[in-house]
């Protein structure tokens, strides 16, 4: 097995059960800092320091015991690799000792030892009831295989055999999965006089270097990791499972604070709604019931929510497990493996928690097919299938590959990989240089849409040669983004589906057919704007001269226009071809020996009214011959 290079130690227990003793015994250093924990004897705050085996430094997490201080656990407990759960020997297991062990199984810590502290203050017997109490604490759950050690915290009897364990513990841990990019959860934020603001946290995915581009989330707040440090010694480069500070220019104290995110810049999109999987425990007083108020805490952060179970049920009882999905007040920064843990609404008591499976989750609606066989495969399949099937299950019809790898805690090359291996999942445009990734199943849906728009918009306008982008994409039952969009009709281009010509779509068999009245209009129309030279008929007289509606004489123009014949201008004025071709001959003759020239000066040229004159060289500017410098226009330097 690989050696765990980085890992946090914690402790969890009652209060006054000996953490804090426990922790200066093994590392002589003391994590209570605030003046109201030394004059009470409790911590109030999390504390911390760093342990030492065989020259490997880690973190070390010590969490107040105190009901009342609850969600300061909750904000250290999250990543703990393993726990150091602390019961006296003379009071043995208490309510908090419950409730602890609840929330640490719940948040997934594997790895463990239970200490029994003060063995100073009882008689030996009293040692093998609490050792016969935690058998029954542990029974059914990871921790019947934890080692159980009996220690003195003050007169050190018992802590040689306790590093002994720490250290055989520590060797026996996995590899821990770097996660995708950085994430920091922010559990503390202070300034430090000439450094600006400091931010402090266990790192749960990834790595940060000095100089490295970091956002603070919630927000669009971007920064740099000015100063790096674990365990009070500057480092070039901290990663995963390790505690660790940021020094970070220019931000204030109000924009970072515990609950909020120090993530890499490609880290995003919050979550308001997620899907997950949850589990009640044993001591809950009650089900846990559909659209139930109850409070979340994932990572350092802590919002109310909602509980809506997925399924046929509608309420999970205790010792059970359930899909669900959780609506939130506010958004937090979640990932596709992320634990939590579920409280009542007044805080009084765990309830239960879970791990998320789904990050950004649509609503979903009842008695949908296949979710909860979609979910599992989330949670439980390969990478290339639970890209599948988040994107299958997600809101929108594609995501790019930066969202995948946040959501799923990956990196982008992982993510390209992995997607490139599933046949369920499509490439936009195309799997050489993918922008965003769907499903087969949604895009047979698009492309079912698309030409079914088209189909319909060629029978309305026959006339016209194309249907524009911007309002193909307004009218199909698939919402799609622009960005999203233009990619998914290149490779319908690709597949022969559809044509495009520039900004306007087709299907392949449409093409523009006049009939004989149309063919007449058609030669009216031509002719009025050849006879106009360079003062053509505008639309609105021009439509009034040939007799038809303007809707009408727009699709006819379209079609000479596509057909090069006349050249529109703007809105209302179109060109004969060879006319236009003369207004720009003009306009270049006169820059051989002018520099610029004004509408007055054109205006000239063409014999024209000022309307004709300022209309060809704004056109002209738009189509790249002329720019406009003040009053005047100047040949480009890229033009005919």
């Amino acid at each position: 097995m690989a050696e765990r290079k980085h890992l946090i130690l914690g402790t969890a227990g009652h209060v006054d059960h000996g953490k804090t003793e426990l922790v200066r015994a093994l590392t002589g250093q003391e994590t209570d800092r605030l003046a109201a924990e030394k004059e009470r004897g409790i911590s109030i705050e999390l504390g911390f320091a760093h342990y030492e085996i065989d020259g490997r430094r880690f973190g070390v997490v010590d969490v107040p015991g105190h009901e009342r201080f609850l969600r300061q656990m909750l904000a250290g407990a999250h990543g703990i690799d393993l726990v150091l759960f602390v019961i006296a020997a003379d009071d043995g297991i208490m309510p908090q000792t419950e409730e602890h062990f609840d929330i640490l199984h719940l948040l997934g810590v594997q790895h463990g030892i239970f200490v029994l502290t003060k063995i100073d203050l009882v008689e030996g017997g009293r040692i093998d009831v609490v050792r016969s109490d935690v058998e029954v604490l542990a029974a059914g759950t990871n921790a019947e295989t934890w080692p159980v050690c009996a220690v003195s915290s003050t007169t050190g009897r018992g802590l040689e055999e306790l590093r002994a364990w720490i250290r055989e513990s520590v060797d026996d841990l996995p590899p821990r999965s770097p996660g995708g990019w950085f994430r920091l959860p922010i559990d503390r934020a202070f300034h430090l006089h000439g450094h600006g603001l400091v931010v402090t946290g266990t790192a749960v995915a990834g790595s940060v270097r000095e100089g490295d581009e970091l956002a603070l989330r919630p927000g669009g707040r971007t920064t740099r990791a000015r100063q790096v440090q674990v365990h009070g010694e500057t480092v070039r480069e901290a990663f995963v499972g390790q505690r660790v500070a940021v020094n970070l220019p220019g931000v204030e104290q109000d924009e970072a604070r515990r609950g909020h995110w120090l993530v890499d810049p490609r880290i995003e999109r919050l979550s308001d709604r997620f899907d997950c999987r949850v589990e009640i425990r044993p001591g809950a007083r009650r089900p846990l019931a559909s659209f139930d108020r109850v409070r979340l805490h994932v990572s350092t952060a802590e919002v109310m929510g909602r509980v809506i179970v997925l399924g046929e049920g509608s309420e999970i009882a205790p010792k059970s497990t359930a899909w669900c999905q959780i609506a939130l007040d506010e958004p937090v920064l979640v990932a596709a493996g992320d634990r939590f843990i579920l409280r009542t609404e007044t805080a009084t008591r765990t309830t239960g928690g879970g791990q998320v499976v789904h990050p950004f989750a649509p609503r979903h609606r009842p008695g949908e097919e296949h979710l909860e066989e979609k979910l599992e495969t989330l949670r439980d399949g390969t990478l290339p299938e639970r890209i599948a099937a988040f994107l299958d299950l997600l809101r929108e019809f594609a995501a790019p590959t930066e969202l995948v790898a946040q959501a799923l805690a990956r990196t982008s090359p992982e993510i390209l990989g992995a997607a490139a291996q599933s046949p369920r999942v499509v490439a936009l445009p195309h799997a050489s240089a993918p922008l965003a990734w769907t499903t087969c199943d949604k895009w047979t849906e698009l492309e079912s849409a698309v030409t079914d728009a088209l189909a319909a918009f060629h029978r309305a306008h026959p006339l016209e040669a194309g249907m524009d982008l911007e309002s193909l994409r307004s009218r199909l039952r698939v919402p799609l983004p622009p960005k999203q969009f233009r990619p998914a009709i290149d490779r319908l281009a690709v597949a022969g589906s559809v044509v495009r010509d520039e900004s306007r779509v087709r299907l392949p068999q449409h093409r523009v057919s006049l009939d004989d009245g149309e063919s007449t209009e058609i030669t009216r129309i031509t002719g009025l704007l050849a006879s106009g030279g360079l003062t053509p008929l505008d639309a609105k007289v021009l439509a009034t001269t040939v007799g038809l509606a303007p809707d009408r004489l727009t699709a006819l123009l379209r079609v000479l226009e596509q057909r090069g014949s006349v050249v529109r201008v703007s809105s209302d004025l179109f060109y004969d071809a060879a006319a236009h071709q003369e207004a720009r001959r003009l306009l270049l003759a006169h820059f051989r020996d002018h520099r610029e020239i004004t509408v007055a000066d054109y205006r000239t040229l063409l014999s024209a009214s000022r309307k004709y004159a300022l209309a060809l060289l704004e056109h002209f500017d738009a189509t790249g011959v002329t720019v406009r410098i003040g009053d005047a226009r100047r040949l480009r330097s890229t033009g005919g």
